[in-house]
């Protein structure tokens, strides 16, 4: 089995790289990534995938040996709000069920913190038990439940008070 592979941040030159891991996700894996189906990433959405700030909006890949983006994990605040930023996480079909997601949430989770964060949100499909089993692994609790989502939340700022 190959090693798990690293984890580094998203960079503005990383457009390529996000769009060769994009057209590798099954049409499955893009619906459950994108809540609804996903056949394409347009120009604006590479842009906006890549160019990000590293505070309020984090963007993480796992890279495998060959260099190929294996995993991307990001969350982002809306503009204005200053206590929630929403994450998102997707691994490639092969990689799915390594430990990748875990590895690429538990850094998610560990910037957000380092950055002041106070609450990271996540919302996935009822039918996918794997994002909800990866996000409670990290520390994620469902807030709600309605129109076939799940919310799930996570307060950094009580768990930094707690420590």
């Amino acid at each position: 089995m190959a090693p798990l592979p690293h984890i580094r941040p998203i960079r503005a030159g990383d457009s390529a790289r996000v769009a060769a891991a994009f057209d590798g996700f099954s049409d499955r894996t893009r619906y459950l990534r994108f809540l609804g189906p996903k056949p394409r990433l347009s120009a604006a959405e590479l842009r906006y995938f890549t160019d990000v700030d590293q505070r309020r909006h984090v963007a993480l890949a796992a890279v495998d040996s060959d260099g190929a983006f294996v995993g991307i994990a990001r969350y982002a605040m809306a503009p204005g709000d200053e206590e929630t930023a929403d994450v998102a996480v997707v691994v490639a079909d092969d990689w799915q069920g390594r430990g990748v997601g875990t590895l690429l949430m538990r850094e998610l989770v560990a910037r957000a913190a380092a950055n002041g964060i106070p609450r990271l949100t996540g919302t996935t499909l009822h039918d996918n038990p794997g994002a909800r089993a990866l996000l409670r692994r990290v520390g994620f609790r469902t807030s709600s439940i309605g129109g076939g989502l799940i919310e799930l939340e996570l307060e950094l700022r009580r768990d930094a008070q707690a420590a």
